[in-house]
């Protein structure tokens, strides 16, 4: 490659990455979380820990379930539509979008008892941030896809610059020379052990985020969120028909069982999600509503439509098993490290350049990264310290989010860089350090010592011991500048 070339090549890396870096950032980050929204989701609602990892979906709990149905749509409530029990969730849901979350009630899968969860967007947050940046659509959609297209740049020229020391990058991470030189070997060591998944990740959220960019190609996909806000062509939309009914001729069709189910324009869709599949395309039946008739089943995909299912099985992780899903987790992490550690390395390379235009890269890299990690565990703590039964607390746990990153924002801007980042950075700690002691004295006894809340509290402790150990390198001229 020409000195020009290469010349080129960085300056597009460089000023791509410093234009889209700060929001990548929020979208790997969020990102990674999305990957357990289901879990994360049950962590905020302790209260569903009672119900045992292997319950069985009854026929008593499913006729309860097509009460509320009926009495929701005689009611004149938005169509709803059920999540059924699964191993990443055991409850049984009845749920309609409200214009900013799903919500309604959770149900016992095996009594049909009502469970008196506390309401919150849970981790259902995480992944609509990670898509809209919690834009009002359709700005939001078209934003992210922008700097998914930008950021592909990034990776691309990224990989021809460190092509010749690939291999190399492997090996080479020197923490006790000066901050920008551990801080690029941070940046090249995570981008290049982990390239596959950047260009997985990075090209298969190119193609989902193609259709925001540019809606031309629309699959025949059910969507939940669609099912909800979509116009209804009969006046009533809850099923007359059995559903246990439905359910069972369901798993006879379908071969195995189905994990939500659809009603829209007097039609009943059940869909099953394939499990431990890297396949998103779902598997569904279709009944009449209001005389149970079977009308059809998934017809088979072509080539082209299971293309771009496998790739959105790849991006999502959505019918992934555990181990890929950890996998993808960790991939998420090295992702997030390489976009912060590129923004603050740029930012230690800029001394020479005006004072303001240098000050003003450090307060945003403290803001914008720092800040986003404070706020997302706060929202942690929120979700626990609200009354559990309080008006709209899923609407004060957003708005504490919100609040808090802004808090970041203004210290950021306004306190001298290194306070600043002392104070972001020991906050993040000490929020980190207090999510498994505050779970602890407000979770029921039945959540204690549970994979779910051992992983998602000891996860929570870790990055606020990662964080207060951050404050040691701020010590003589291995600061944040």
């Amino acid at each position: 490659m020409t000195p020009a070339r290469r010349a080129r090549l960085a300056w597009l890396h460089r000023w791509a990455g410093l234009v889209t870096g700060w929001a990548a950032f929020a979208i790997f980050f969020t990102g990674t979380l999305a990957l357990f929204d289901t879990e994360l989701t049950r962590w905020m609602q302790p209260e569903t820990a009672l119900i045992p990892q292997d319950s069985q979906l009854t026929s008593y709990a499913m006729d309860r379930a097509q009460q509320i149905l009926l009495e929701n749509d005689h009611a004149g409530a938005p169509p709803s539509f059920l999540l059924l029990p699964e191993p990443r969730d055991p409850t049984l849901r009845v749920l309609h979008y409200d214009g900013h979350s799903f919500v309604g009630p959770t149900l016992d899968p095996q009594t049909g008892q009502t469970i008196p969860v506390r309401q919150t967007e849970g981790g259902n947050f995480f992944f609509h941030f990670h898509y809209t940046l919690r834009i009002p659509s359709p700005w939001g959609e078209r934003l992210v896809a922008c700097i998914a297209f930008a950021f592909a740049a990034i990776v691309f020229s990224g990989v021809l610059l460190h092509l010749k020391r690939l291999m190399p990058d492997y090996f080479t991470l020197r923490l006790k020379a000066s901050m920008a030189r551990s801080l690029l070997d941070i940046h090249v060591l995570t981008g290049s052990t982990m390239l596959p998944f950047h260009i997985m990740i990075t090209w298969t959220g190119l193609i989902l985020t193609a259709e925001n960019a540019l809606p031309v190609i629309q699959l025949d996909q059910p969507s939940l969120a669609q099912a909800d806000i979509a116009p209804q062509g009969t006046p009533h939309w809850a099923p007359q028909a059995s559903l246990n009914l439905m359910l069972q001729q369901t798993r006879t069709r379908l071969g195995i069982a189905p994990s939500y189910v659809l009603f829209d324009d007097g039609k009943t869709t059940l869909s099953a999600i394939r499990q431990n599949s890297l396949n998103s395309n779902d598997l569904s039946a279709t009944f009449d509503s209001q005389s149970g008739e079977f009308l059809s089943k998934t017809k088979d995909a072509s080539q082209i439509e299971d293309a771009f299912y496998i790739l959105n099985g790849l991006h999502l992780a959505r019918s992934m098993g555990p181990l890929l899903r950890w996998l993808w987790f960790g991939g998420g992490l090295a992702s997030t490290i390489m976009v912060g550690s590129g923004l603050i390395y740029y930012t230690a390379r800029q001394k020479k350049q005006p004072a303001y235009t240098f000050h003003l890269a450090q307060r945003l890299n403290i803001a914008l990264i720092g800040g986003l990690v404070t706020a997302c565990l706060s929202i942690f703590v929120f979700n626990r310290l609200i009354p559990a039964f309080w008006a709209a607390r899923s609407t004060l746990e957003v708005t504490g989010f919100f609040g808090i990153w802004a808090v970041c924002l203004l210290l950021a801007m306004t306190l001298p860089v290194n306070r600043s980042w002392r104070i972001i950075a020991g906050t993040t700690g000490m929020l980190g350090l207090a999510i498994p002691a505050i779970d602890g004295c407000t979770a029921p006894l039945a959540a204690w010592g549970t994979p779910l809340h051992l992983s998602v509290n000891s996860l929570c402790a870790l990055t606020g011991l990662t964080a207060i150990g951050s404050l040691r390198i701020l010590s003589g001229q291995a600061r944040h500048d």
